[in-house]
């Protein structure tokens, strides 16, 4: 969810992707975890890749938020809200 949520704002490579997850507070994870992931969400439709030139250096695989990707994101904060309601009413 974290993933496709830093996607919705704009695209990103993987190193900002990675970054943005960061600057919001998350421990850093490491390419071997990043990379595997968002194949995943590309074989799902939740997001496409496409390569960028880079400004100073080599082109970058750069990542989008597809349609399916906005329809998961809102599927996962529905059910987050919903565990959310419910963790508060134990805690």
């Amino acid at each position: 969810m974290l993933m496709l949520r830093v996607l919705h704002s704009s695209p990103r490579h993987g190193y900002g992707i990675s970054q943005a997850l960061v600057d919001a507070g998350l421990h850093p994870i490491t390419g071997a975890q990043l990379y595997p992931a968002l194949v995943k969400l590309e074989a799902d439709g939740a997001i496409s890749a496409g390569w960028e030139e880079g400004a100073s250096g080599p082109a970058r695989k750069v990542y989008s938020l597809t349609a399916r990707g906005r329809e998961r994101l809102a599927e996962l904060e529905n059910e987050w809200q919903a565990f959310v309601v419910a963790a508060s009413r134990v805690v």
